[in-house]
């Protein structure tokens, strides 16, 4: 039985983004090819991915806290020292010991020892946002995800991209060989491969929120490149349609308080709803009660609001530059990130013809999205590794 490790620490600990990546793999792993014997590499656990307990060929490892308690759960946080060791030590000292086949670092990073380990070496570098967009992170944070893409880059075997686009970034800025890279679209969550949820389950949800009319969504962290005061400033040229707009995402920063500053100076209060954070069952009931998803985003390493909209059969539009179009097609429409006029145009025509924005998805365009078809492209390549 070969055997397989996953830096599997985002998807314990983190809800969303590199989070949902991180289950989405080790699910669709153990899900169709169960012949694995997977060891899944955390600092701690959480109640986000309990689930996985229950599969029979799982290994949950997580730090000694002292020399009789080799792998037990944490009591407290790791210290900063205790942290660096266990994600550049003692995890590579682990997958030495077990003779692991392949150790698959996750979220852009591999440990630091990972050389004396033989086997297979692969990373999955989402991005290099930092890079293309420095604006968006601190210095220190620019300063850490480089130094940690340089190391990934270096002692990966293979590197694993969801699009195209973030491929050709990486290669742009670290000249990395096109042979080590390749190329897999990242699965989407299956509760959106369900039926679509009741229309009073739908009004239930949005009551609760206190969305009060039809609405155009708007899904990701509030932040500058993600480009949300672009689809607030084209809502301020539609003050007399009968709409609103629900931005969706964690906030913090001047970003937040500059896009506040204009709802107040535009008397736009009305029209905004402003939802931190959706779990993740609720999701769909968002998706699907929306009248159109706005994704202003400047650049992405992969969209995955955009195939979550396209399997609830929304009408979609974003940006032209960076992945977007890998993932959307002719599906979808597309406008200049800048283009506030545009963004305004396309919302008016969602809400005055909106059968002429109807479309459907073909089976196989549907699997392109599935945990099934993510799970037979990472097989592959770790039986060709192995």
């Amino acid at each position: 039985m070969p055997k397989i490790g996953f830096d599997a620490r985002r998807a314990f600990l983190n809800q969303s983004g590199l989070g949902n990546y991180s289950r989405e793999v080790i699910r669709s792993i153990l899900e169709f090819y169960p012949t694995y014997k997977t060891f899944l590499y955390t600092p701690d656990t959480s109640k986000i991915f309990r689930d996985v307990f229950k599969e029979p060929n799982v290994r949950l490892k997580r730090p000694k806290r002292n020399r009789k308690q080799r792998f037990e759960s944490s009591v407290k946080p790791l210290n900063p020292i205790q942290a660096y060791q266990w994600r550049n030590i003692e995890i590579v000292k682990s997958i030495i010991y077990r003779k692991m086949d392949v150790y698959h670092g996750l979220s852009n990073e591999l440990p630091k020892r990972i050389d004396h380990f033989m086997g297979a070496k692969v990373v999955t570098i989402h991005d290099v946002i930092f890079k293309v967009y420095p604006d968006d992170y601190p210095r220190f944070d620019r300063y850490t995800y480089n130094r940690r893409t340089l190391h990934a880059v270096k002692k990966a075997d293979v590197i694993v991209c969801p699009s195209a686009f973030a491929a050709n970034s990486l290669n742009m800025y670290y000249r990395v060989d096109p042979n080590k890279i390749e190329v897999i679209h990242p699965s989407i969550q299956s509760i959106f491969f369900k039926e679509a949820p009741e229309r009073q389950a739908i009004q239930r949800f949005t009551s609760q929120w206190g969305i009060k009319k039809s609405y155009i969504l708007c899904v990701g962290d509030i932040r500058p490149r993600k480009n949300q005061q672009k689809v607030v400033e084209a809502m301020s040229l539609l003050k007399s349609l009968d709409i609103q707009l629900v931005l969706v995402g964690r906030s913090s920063g001047t970003y937040i308080q500059s896009i506040k500053s204009f709802i107040q100076q535009e008397n736009l209060e009305e029209k905004i709803v402003w939802l931190n954070s959706v779990s993740t069952h609720d999701l769909p009931l968002l998706f699907y009660g929306a009248q159109a998803l706005v994704y202003p985003s400047v650049i992405e390493g992969y969209g995955l609001p955009i195939a979550e909209a396209l399997l609830c059969k929304l009408p979609v539009l974003t940006t032209q530059d960076s992945s977007m179009e890998e993932i959307g097609g002719n599906k979808i429409n597309y406008v200049k990130a800048n283009d506030v006029q545009g963004i305004a145009d396309f919302i008016q025509s969602v809400v005055d013809t909106p059968s002429s924005f109807a479309y459907s998805l073909t089976k196989e365009e549907q699997w392109h999205f599935s945990a099934e078809r993510q799970a037979k492209e990472l097989n592959s390549l770790y039986k060709r590794l192995i």
